[in-house]
């Protein structure tokens, strides 16, 4: 075991872990949890929305795509200490019905694949890997992703994306100004939503594409924070073996813990 992963491991003894929070965040589940809020909601500006609605459209126009991602991941431990964890991730997706990511990190590695009919999720990790009758749709599959709590990067946030679902919730959003992210010219957004920050880089331009995300979990202790940067190819090279999964030699199969997640039946 690595040192980094011998410290966390000791610090975990007595630690919350705290995942990232989805946009779409909750109200607080206690009137202790936050502040009271008064007064009328917010509005997200107009240059602000009609940033998001540009890059949603341009999303939603989309065949095939690929995203390079590194991202990090604030973890708070015993005693409110707060760890970084690091992942990148890769994926794929072709519509109307492929899509592939793999992932490294601190945390976990995983490798996704969806072939239109089947998801296949495999751990190196644990030599092991699943297979999920998934529905035959990108859209469908995400959601029923979403809702079965199975987490791969960026799904939640691409989903909103494409289905302009973003700024649902929001109580205040502004376009910040110009920025950049990796030398390419961005409009900066951010937003705020009962209890989570978020600020968002939209590319300028033809290709009006998130460059990076940041999002804040207030409240908890440390104000945990959720970070990516993304690279896109619009123009990737994707071979016939990309959206095939091949169990490695050694693996085992296990079964999905709910197979009635994934509603098959009207395809």
């Amino acid at each position: 075991m690595s040192p980094k992963k011998s410290a966390r491991a000791l610090l975990l003894s007595a630690a919350l872990i705290v995942p990232m929070v989805p946009l779409q965040a909750q109200e607080p589940a206690s009137p202790q949890s936050a502040p009271a809020q008064s007064g009328p909601a917010q509005l997200v500006s107009p240059e602000a929305q009609a940033v998001v609605d540009r890059m949603a459209s341009y999303l939603r126009g989309l065949q095939s795509f690929s995203i390079e991602s590194e991202s990090s991941r604030d973890e708070i431990v015993a005693l409110g200490f707060k760890l970084q964890n690091n992942e990148r991730s890769t994926l794929v997706m072709q519509r109307p019905n492929k899509l592939r990511a793999d992932v490294s990190g601190d945390i976990r590695n995983r490798t996704f694949v969806y072939d239109g009919a089947k998801l296949a999720i495999y751990s190196p990790d644990d030599e092991a890997f699943t297979r999920i009758a998934v529905p035959n749709s990108l859209d469908r599959l995400i959601g029923g992703m979403l809702d079965a709590g199975i987490e791969m990067p960026m799904i939640d946030v691409l989903y909103e994306a494409f289905n302009g679902t973003l700024t649902e919730g929001v109580r205040g959003g502004i376009l910040v100004g110009d920025s950049a992210v990796d030398g390419v010219a961005c409009d900066h957004l951010a937003f705020r939503q009962a209890d989570v920050d978020w600020q968002l880089w939209v590319e300028k331009g033809d290709h009006p594409l998130p460059r990076k995300l940041v999002i804040t979990t207030r409240y908890d202790v440390g104000d945990p924070q959720f970070q990516v940067v993304m690279r896109w190819n619009l123009k990737p090279a994707i071979d016939a073996s990309t959206f095939v999964f091949t169990p490695p030699k050694g693996a085992n199969e296990v079964p999905f813990d709910d197979p009635t997640a994934f509603d098959v039946s009207a395809q």
